[in-house]
């Protein structure tokens, strides 16, 4: 997971890295919420 706020990018590796479903939906989850958190 990584933040670049001064250029507002949002990256994670979601399905390149999981082993399991859930393990990518943590990481997505975790992007929306700071994706959200800069168009604040």
């Amino acid at each position: 997971f990584v933040v670049d706020r001064e250029n507002k990018i949002v990256s994670t590796p979601a399905y390149m890295l999981a082993n399991q479903i859930s393990e990518a939906a943590d990481g997505i989850e975790k992007l929306v919420q700071e994706v959200l958190s800069l168009v604040d």
